[in-house]
């Protein structure tokens, strides 16, 4: 008789621990299901706009999400990475905050919006693909914010429901126009990615918004601005110097190589963004966590903290990455044709740049969780020089091969940097650590 109350208690608390986690699912696993929405949501919907809209109109498509990937950089700068940086130290976010906030991404949008017309403006593009490219500026800006404020708020679920439904009304609203019309074309194409943004997010705008209608003198401009400047006045100059270092060196590969070693190097880029998604997911989760271990418990707390977390995150994405690298001509044949399949070696060096990026990345919100982003413009400079000089001679060397060695080679002179500061910054606070140039002086028997 006594044993028919444990034969179901087994199952009765599976079920509810399922219940338990479905309804309080971990903030990481959520950030992961985000994020993997939100790219995956960017490559398909990439690979849509290729196949319907021909090869005129997609690169048309592809250089307002340029301009618009640049401008929703420095909207991250000024707005976004701060907000997540300070909400791990304070432990949250005030109503007053959020409304904040939400009025500095409407207000930062238009400095955008002049910037996308002017860019767009030399890229010899008008009318009504302007307005549609600041359309869609503005609500993916609102979207990104909104995201990052659920997250901070712990209601990643909220955010997860939010990127989902954009990613599900999207393929079904283009359905129907293109089976009524026959046709979306690429400002059509643009319109719909806007409209869907705001109709998604439009609640969370609201909710995020009615203190300010109710209580004008709640949004604390000044306040906040004030507490963005110190770690947005590095920020903002590294969002320039990656765009230099990266991207320029892609227009060189495709200006002296020719577009066909640019697109098998952008194959592999494709390939190697599957995992990249994991790193990005981090954002919504490892920047507040950082900065409250290190509020709560200091350096020693912030440097567990940290190494706990790249195990973590190392294993999976060195597997992953060593899935797709080793057989690199079969994956490369496979998703994009047989002639993809001599750009491997390109895929195995973006792999090792990946653990690179993963490694400073860490490294990098060691600082961010102290508030010293000043480190980080310093390493991307380091990094920015040395890609743009060896980017010449390795080309001549390895081709296309030698540009992705050369960004990966800029990653590696960062890491090393951000090591090395991250070292002495230790050895000022635990007197444990030896400073440059001096050995630990060894205890004397009496």
């Amino acid at each position: 008789m006594t044993d028919a109350p444990t034969a179901f208690s087994r199952p009765t608390g599976f079920i509810r621990r399922s219940v338990s986690l479905v309804r309080h699912p971990p903030a990481a696993l959520v950030a992961l299901a985000d994020q993997g929405v939100v790219s995956g949501f960017g490559f398909l919907s990439g690979i849509a706009a290729a196949r319907l809209l021909g090869i005129a109109e997609f690169g048309h498509f592809a250089m307002i999400l340029i301009v618009l990937g640049f401008a929703q950089a420095l909207h991250n700068a000024l707005i976004t990475a701060p907000m997540m940086t300070l909400v791990g130290a304070r432990s949250g976010v005030s109503t007053a905050y959020g409304a904040t906030i939400l009025a500095g991404a409407f207000l930062l949008c238009l400095p955008g919006a002049v910037f996308v017309v002017a860019a767009l403006l030399i890229a010899g593009m008008s009318g009504e693909t302007l307005l549609a490219a600041c359309a869609l500026m503005l609500a993916q800006n609102l979207q990104f914010t909104l995201r990052r404020l659920l997250f901070a708020k712990g209601r990643g679920v909220q955010a997860l429901i939010m990127d989902s439904a954009r990613a599900a009304s999207f393929p079904l609203v283009a359905l129907l126009i293109w089976l009524r019309h026959d046709v979306v074309g690429g400002n059509g194409f643009v319109w719909l990615l806007a409209a869907t943004s705001f109709a998604t997010c439009l609640p969370f705008v609201v909710a995020f918004g009615r203190p300010i209608l109710h209580r004008p003198g709640c949004v604390q401009a000044g306040t906040v601005t004030r507490r963005h400047i110190p770690l947005a006045r590095w920020l903002l100059p590294i969002v320039f110097i990656t765009f230099v270092q990266e991207q320029l060196i892609w227009l060189m590969a495709g200006s002296t190589l020719g577009l066909e070693e640019l697109g098998g190097l952008r194959a592999a880029q494709y390939l190697v963004g599957t995992v990249l998604l994991l790193l990005a997911a981090t954002e919504n989760v490892l920047p507040v966590a950082a900065a409250r271990a290190h509020a709560e418990g200091g350096e020693a707390a912030l440097r567990s903290y940290l190494l706990r977390t790249g195990v973590k995150l190392g294993v999976p994405i060195i597997a992953i990455l060593a899935l797709l690298a080793v057989p690199g001509e079969m994956w490369l044949r496979l998703i994009f044709g047989p002639e993809y399949a001599a750009y491997a070696t390109c895929l195995r060096i973006l792999s090792v740049s990946v653990v690179i990026v993963l490694a400073r990345d860490l490294t990098a919100n060691y600082f961010r969780a102290k508030q010293n982003t000043r480190v980080l413009f310093e390493s991307l400079c380091v990094s920015m020089v040395v890609s743009l000089a060896v980017v010449v001679p390795l080309m001549r060397a390895g081709g296309v091969s030698g540009a992705a060695a050369a960004v990966g080679a800029g990653h590696l002179a960062s890491l090393v940097y951000l090591v090395i500061a991250a070292w002495r910054s230790s050895c000022a606070v635990d007197p444990a650590f030896p400073r440059w140039g001096r050995l630990p002086r060894l205890p004397t028997r009496s």
